[in-house]
Formats: C-alpha cells, structure tokens, sequence
C-alpha cells in the first residue's frame, strides 16, 4: 500500500515542471510565489529564542552583514525542486532548506517546504524560533486559519489556483515553549506583505511591551514563552504565519496544498523525504549529462553544479510599477547625465520573470547581465531560458526601448539608491539579451536536449511560431537602438564607408554607466561627436543575430537588411576606431578646436572587435589585438584579463569599478571568441588556441579557489591576488565559469 502510495506522489512530483510556483523571491532567504500579479507570496523567516534581544536579529531577506557565514543552493532545478545551505554562525545553526513541488492532473499549486537544523556548536546552547507565513497581495485571494488535529490551518482561495491549505509538521526535534506548532493573522496593507519581518516583529515587541507594562520579571520569562504567536486573527487579516520553536537539531516541514490535488497524491514527511531524494539524483544525473566534467575532480564538478543551481535558484517573479522620466531632449545637443534633475513619473503595473545578479545586492533584473545568466541558463533548460527571454521581450515598448534595468514595484525599490531607481527611454545598454535566442538556435540547430531534469528528446514544440511572436519586438528593439544611439560623422569632418557610428546616451562628465562599463576611461571632456567603440561592436553583434533571427524564420528580406548593416560596420570599425599608430582600436572624440581624434585607452573596450569576432581570421588587427591581450605588462594577469591595462595611469584609481579587476563576463566574450578563431585557419589561429587554452585554466582556478575559500562567487576579481572583491554572492554572469569548463559557447 505504501509503495503505491509513494509511486503517486513521485509521479506527480515528476510532473511538476512548470513555472507556476517556484522560489520566486530571491531577495529573502527563502519564499515561494506563483507568478501571478497581486495574488500571494510566501516566506521564512528565523530568528533565536536564546535571549529576548535575539528577536532584533530575526533573519528573513538575504543581508552582506547579519552574521550568516553564506548561504547558496547546492541544488535547483529551476522549476520543482531545490536544496540550499545556510550556514549561521550568528544563530549557531547550519540550515538546510528544501522544497519540491507536485503537480496532479494539471492542477499546479502543491508544494512543500523542508527545514531541517543542524548546531553548529553543540557546546554553546542553540535555540531557534522557525515561522513560514503566506500573504495575500490584492483583495482577490482570501486568507483564514482554523485548528486541525495537528495544529493550526492557514487556508486560503484564489480565483487563479482555488482553493489551498498550508500546515506544519516536525518529525525530528525537541521543542521549547509549549511543544505546540502555533500562527497569527496580522491586518496590514496588501501591498506590504512583503514586509514580513518587519510586522512579525512589530507584533512581538507589542507583546513583550504588554507584558513589560503588567510587572512581568522579563527577565525571567523565557523568551521562547514570550514569543509566540497566540492564535489569533482579527477579522480581514492580510498576513498570516505558521510557528514552531526548538532546542537543538530539528526537521519542520511545511505543506502547501492545492485542494484539486487527491489525498493520495498529496506530501507527508515520509513521502517528502523520498520525493526530495529522488529529485536530487534526477538533478545530479541531468547535470553529469548537461555539462560532462568527467575530467574535473569531484570538488570542483560539485561547485559548478552547485552555481548552476544558484543561476537559476536567483531566478525571481517581480511586479509593479516603475518610475520613468519620459520627457525628450534635443539629441543634436550634449546632455549629460544628471539624476538628481529627473522628472519621473510612475509607469503602468508590469511583470518580469528573471534572474538576478546578486540575491542581496541586485535582486532585480539587469538588461545586460540578462544575456549572460540566459546563456548558463539555456545550457541548463532552454525552454526555461525562453520563458526568461519572452519575458523581457514583453517588456519591450511600442517604440522599442526596455529599461536597462527593471525595479518594479515597492519591494524591487526599497533595495535600491533613490537617485538610481528613474529609467530614461533614451538610454540603451549593451545588448547582449540576444544571447539567450543566440543559445536557443544553437540547440535548435543541433538538435539539443529540451532541458532541465527531465527533457532528453529533440527540442519540437511550434518554434516557428514562438519565435515569431518574439522577432518584432525584437526588430524594433534593433532599430531603436540604431536610432537613439547614432553618432555623428560628417559633423566633424570623418570619413567613413556608411553611417555606422555609434554613442551611449547617459554619460555623465566622469562615467559611461549605460554602457555597463561605467568608470571605464573615456575622453576627459565629454562631447556629442563622441563614438564609443564598445558600442559599435555590440551593434555589430546585435546585427549578425538578427539575421540569424530572419534566417530561421525565413524572412529573406530582413536577412539582406542585417547583411548589410553588418557590413558596414565592420567597414566602419577601421575608419572610424583604428588606430595605425598605436595597432589598436579606440574610441573616437572631438577636441576643442572641434578636430577629431582617437581616444585610446588600452583594456577590455580595446578587445570589443575581438569579442564580437567582427575582425577577419587573417587581419593584422587581429594579431595586434592579441599581442595586447597577451601581454602582461598590459592586460594578461595569472587570474584573467584585467579591465584596464597595467601601465595605464588611471590603473586601479579613483572608485576602481573597471579599472583593473577581472570581470567573468568580458572574460567569457574573450573565450568565446578566441575559441572561434582556434578553430579556423590563419596566421593567428595557433596563438589563438595558446591564449584560449592559459586563459581558461586560469579563470577555472580563480574563480573555484575562491569559492572554496569563501563559499561564494563574487563580482569581480583582484588582478594581483585572485581574491573576490566588491559583492557576494553574485552567482549570476560569474557563474558562467561553469560553460569554461564545459567549454560551452553559446
């Protein structure tokens, strides 16, 4: 009976592969949500019971500074399933929390929580208050409570998913206070739910001031006792949470029920213990078969499953409203850059399903970084990656702009600087979101694996169609940047073979922030001629996608258009940024006595030509450039390719953003692009394969090193030492270190 029983829940665990439900909230802990706009969300939130004074250090959204050592998924499906460490030196607990969804009969909405506590120091006492609370965002969904046999009910109904119940369970673990699992409901605005913690405890000072006022001896009063929700709930409660306390090792487990799904099919600890393990063999299979590191130590193939896991465990569910300073300004002028003048005003409600950079610095989603987390992704599971990339795509507007980066919503803003949370529909950032449809076609062409745990056959859903419900926004996201961000030529004088030319709107007097470089040198003086060269290469790259794009849908047509684009700018490139002197190529300015001239500042906007593998196997300018790459008084560092070249004097000064560290993207794009060049026959194709090969092995150590030292991925590297520098965690375009040693370049 029970093997039948267990053969139910793991075929609707099985099944559960749609993005309804998942760990959609990034920014905390842990807390999953459907997405749906304005319907419910929900969340943990820890916090230890050893003094009263513990309750001010209650753990809910990821932090840099609480005291926890690291936290990061050691498994993610990125659909139904995950593991997650949290290692809590502040609290004394090692955490592990996991969670895997059931599906029945296409009836999504079923899902549980485990968490299970580990002491870290059993020599020191170690106590832990766990509570797992659901909210309701908009009128729309209906939240109550009532007693069951085993403790309290969270029950609630939906228009979207109907009717659901959430409960607890502790199969393992001494229990303090009264041994009893217990909730409260808490009347707050539905659009700060969110805000969990801080109402949780708000309501537990209220109680421990109430009691403080009545003569209570507080400090006789343990604070397990004092602590803990008193099952209630005024009528109209918005927030309600699940409550169990323990002393020592524990397991609690937390279960949400989706009313359509039959008894049988449903979780209990036992089943959920199973379900998990069986989820976690699928998911180390899928990755051996995804990525294939047999000849990496087992360490290290555990690492890069384990920032897979992370790329798509970052993955979140943002909606709302956005702030947009819409008002136009005269383009044949110069105008720089200044947020403190902003106009904004508040868009219309959108939605966003993305990953993220950083789960506690950046959880939100990055229009540049975007394309490099789609092409780990898209490793992983394309369709997933499409589901990503079609999101973005919707955010593309009727004149083709999207913001380079999507703060939607009171929660999305409240972990942002105020006077960077204004986007400007003239401002781009570079392109590189194609590179998810670029992954895509790859797979599609060669007939890959659909993805994720359980795809294997050949991609074949209605590609064609998909596809091209997303090519027009798409061709007119190309033509608006070919338009808002075109230089000038003829103004000043040059001599080009088209009208390729190329500028970042957004620059302010000492930064370049759209073009995602931001205190990379540019010229000391800003000015309208200004050509970016970094700029003209992505557009580069953007035009031979495109036509990929119109070749697969077979719009001959457009295909021809982007040919030519294409062309052109690969014309341009040497008779706008060339630079016969000095064998590089550079930006292009206009000095004061309005003569242009060449900006040359030796690092990574140098190599964009290479990164975009606009230059011919055979071109002089190619050997230069690798000449420059390679040399380690510039660029070649034992840990990557530095930002800006040694001898530079501006190397390492002022804010130091790019100015010397070793970022994994544009080190990625070097990879890439000489892996391309080793593979074709030239004058330049050994030292290709020379620079790719010590490139590489370089990068892998560094960026696993670290990781081993720290437990984390971090932002950027330091050219010197190989340490992690500025933020951490930053799974996101770090843990493409994953497709160097896959040697995958989409």
């Amino acid at each position: 009976m029970w093997k039948a029983a267990a053969a139910l829940v793991l075929a609707a665990v099985a099944a559960a592969g749609d993005v309804s439900w998942g760990t959609y909230r990034p920014q905390v802990y842990l807390g999953l949500r459907p997405t749906l706009p304005d319907s419910v969300l929900t969340g943990l939130a820890y916090f230890s019971t050893r003094h009263a004074t513990e309750l001010q250090r209650m753990r809910h959204s990821t932090e840099d500074d609480d005291g926890v050592r690291f936290y990061r998924w050691t498994h993610h499906d990125g659909r139904a399933f995950g593991i997650q460490e949290i290692v809590d030196d502040g609290l004394n607990y090692r955490l592990e929390t996991s969670f895997v969804k059931t599906d029945y009969d296409d009836h999504p909405g079923s899902w549980a929580v485990r968490v299970n506590g580990t002491v870290l120091d059993t020599t020191q006492p170690a106590e832990l208050s766990v509570l797992y609370y659901v909210g309701r965002e908009s009128g729309d969904a209906k939240l109550g409570a009532v007693q069951g046999d085993d403790g309290p009910i969270i029950k609630g109904t939906h228009p979207a998913f109907g009717a659901f119940a959430m409960h607890t369970a502790a199969p393992h673990g001494e229990r303090t206070g009264d041994g009893e699992a217990h909730y409260e409901g808490l009347r707050v605005p539905t659009h700060e739910v969110w805000r969990a913690k801080d109402h949780l405890t708000g309501a537990f000072t209220e109680r421990y001031q109430a009691l403080a006022s009545r003569g209570e001896k507080m400090a006789e009063l343990p604070a397990a006792d004092i602590f803990q929700l008193d099952d209630r709930a005024p009528a109209g409660a918005t927030l309600y949470a699940l409550q169990r306390t323990f002393r020592g090792d524990f397991v609690m487990d937390i279960f949400f029920e989706s009313d359509a799904t039959p008894k049988g099919a449903r979780l209990d600890s036992d089943s959920l213990t199973v379900a998990l393990q069986h989820r976690r063999e699928a998911y180390e299979t899928a990755f051996q078969r995804k990525f294939g590191l047999d000849a990496f130590e087992k360490e290290d193939v555990d690492i890069a499953r384990e920032l897979t896991a992370q790329i798509v465990g970052g993955i979140g569910y943002f909606s709302g409203s956005s702030l947009v300073d819409r008002r136009g300004f005269d383009d044949n002028g110069l105008v720089l850059h200044e947020p403190s003048k902003a106009e904004p005003t508040r868009e219309p409600t959108r939605e966003l399903l993305t990953a993220t950079p950083s789960r506690s610095f950046f959880p939100r989603g990055f229009y540049w970084d975007e394309g490099f987390h789609q092409a780990h992704i898209g490793a992983w599971d394309p369709e997933l990656c499409m589901d990503l990339f079609a999101s973005w795509t919707s955010l593309i507007d009727d004149d083709g702009w999207v913001g380079r980066e999507q703060i939607l919503g009171a929660e999305a803003r409240s972990r942002v600087p105020e006077e960077f949370q204004v986007q400007f529909p003239q401002f781009a950032n570079p392109p590189a979101l194609i590179m998810g449809l670029e992954g895509y076609l790859d797979r599609l062409d060669n007939a890959a694996d659909v993805g994720g745990v359980g795809g294997q056959a050949a991609y074949a859903l209605n590609t064609t169609h998909d596809l091209a419900s997303l090519y027009e926004p798409w061709r007119r996201h190309y033509h608006w940047f070919r338009r808002t961000q075109r230089g000038q030529i003829k103004q000043w004088d040059r001599s080009a073979t088209s009208r390729e030319a190329y500028r970042w709107r957004g620059r302010s007097a000492t930064h370049v922030l759209t073009s995602g470089l931001d205190d990379y040198p540019r010229a000391a003086t800003p000015h309208v001629g200004e050509l970016h060269l970094d700029l003209h290469a992505w557009m580069g790259g953007f035009a031979r996608a495109m036509r990929r794009f119109a070749q697969h849908l077979g719009i001959d047509d457009d295909v021809e258009e982007y040919e030519r684009h294409l062309e052109d700018i690969q014309a341009n490139l040497y008779d706008l940024h060339w630079d016969e002197e000095r064998q590089m190529f550079c930006d292009a300015s206009v000095d004061e006595d309005d003569m242009p001239y060449l900006e040359c500042h030796q690092g990574y906007v140098s190599l964009f030509p290479l990164l975009m593998e606009l230059l011919e196997p055979d071109a002089p300018a190619l050997g230069a450039t690798l000449d420059m790459l390679g040399d380690e008084a510039q660029l070649w560092s034992p840990h990557g390719i530095r930002s800006l070249s040694a001898a530079h004097p501006m190397y390492g000064t002022g804010e130091d953003y790019w100015r010397s560290a070793i970022w994994i993207p544009i080190n990625y794009l070097v990879l890439r692009a000489l892996h391309a060049y080793a593979a074709v026959p030239g004058p330049y194709q050994t030292r290709s394969g020379e620079l790719y090969a010590a490139l590489r092995g370089n990068l892998i150590r560094t960026v696993l090193n670290e990781y081993k030292r720290t437990g984390y991925t971090w932002e950027q590297y330091d050219a010197a030492t190989g340490a992690g520098r500025r933020n951490r965690p930053f799974a996101g375009w770090t843990s493409m270190v994953v497709l160097i040693m896959a040697e995958q370049y989409p």
